[in-house]
């Protein structure tokens, strides 16, 4: 829901503020416009409504996508900004000032910082914003060409008119004159990259020994790790070897003490035992005396 009104909203600024220009330059067409000279190509009247529509829709939807980025969206929107508030005033300049001159230098400029703004606000989007901005960018190249035009075939001309007529005169002869030097510095760029990539050997650098001397340290650092790895393995297997050398210290040490341990109980209860067979014994001998001398007086006695 938040973001079918933030599509609205973003729809319904250039739509309805280039509406509501339109209605105040509507009695215009009809009167002035309709009196000016124009040129065999001219659009008809009844075209430029519909048209309008369509370029501020689709450049309220191309700066909502814009909108609905989280970062590197003030410079695109501001450039936005700056060129709806130059679009919206070209009206007023063109048909109710009359001022077809100052009109054509908003035009030049809307150019400009329209086709910025479509730069900036194609940055995150290029497949969504190029083909929303694209045909309004056209139209506006059509628009001011028209106004060229319009400016030579009336009379009312000034010197600000002329000094922009010459102003875009000079920068096409210019572009077209770039235009060409840009394209074969561009294919001799190329052209270079290819002859390099077919002639390693004629540079400035010695791209093989570079290629070498980078194969090399890597050999090295790679016999290095190795080197070093063998030397960690053989410090824990010595570690580990004495581990277990000290553990076996450890049990025999055990197993000598329990054995003498174990030797001295076996002492002490043969101790024992043979006490007990020497007390045993000595009862034995005490019990046979004592049976001895009871039995010796009644014999006699038995005699008689």
């Amino acid at each position: 829901m938040g973001a079918a009104l933030s599509l609205m909203g973003a729809v319904a600024l250039p739509l309805g503020s280039g509406f509501a220009v339109g209605l105040l330059t509507q009695s215009e067409i009809k009167g002035w416009y309709a009196g000016l000279k124009k040129p065999s190509w001219n659009p008809p009247n009844w075209l430029f409504g519909p048209a309008w529509s369509v370029f501020y829709t689709s450049m309220g939807v191309a700066s909502w996508f814009v909108l609905k980025q989280k970062d590197s969206r003030a410079v695109p929107l501001s450039l936005y900004a700056a060129q709806l508030a130059l679009n919206l005033a070209w009206t007023p300049l063109f048909f109710k000032q009359h001022a077809l001159d100052v009109s054509l230098v908003d035009s030049v400029a809307l150019l400009g910082v329209a086709t910025a703004a479509s730069v900036k606000m194609a940055k995150e989007k290029p497949a969504v914003v190029w083909p929303l901005m694209a045909p309004y960018l056209c139209w506006v190249t059509f628009a001011t060409a028209l106004n060229v035009e319009l400016l030579r075939l009336n009379p009312d001309v000034s010197d600000v008119i002329l000094l922009c007529f010459m102003c875009y005169c000079v920068t096409s002869v210019l572009l077209l004159l770039v235009a060409p030097h840009l394209c074969w510095v561009t294919f001799a760029t190329a052209l270079n990259v290819e002859l390099l990539r077919l002639n390693p050997d004629e540079t400035a650098i010695d791209y093989h020994k570079v290629k070498k001397d980078v194969k090399e340290s890597t050999e090295k650092a790679k016999q290095r790790a190795k080197e070093d790895t063998a030397k960690v393995a053989a410090a824990a297997k010595d570690a580990s070897a004495k581990a277990a050398e000290k553990a076996k210290e450890a049990g025999e040490v055990v197993a000598a003490k329990t054995q003498e341990a174990a030797a001295k109980v076996a002492d002490a209860a043969s101790e024992v035992a043979q006490k007990a067979r020497h007390d045993a014994a000595e009862l034995a001998a005490v019990t046979k005396e004592a049976f001895s001398s009871s039995d010796a007086p009644s014999a006699p006695v038995a005699e008689q």
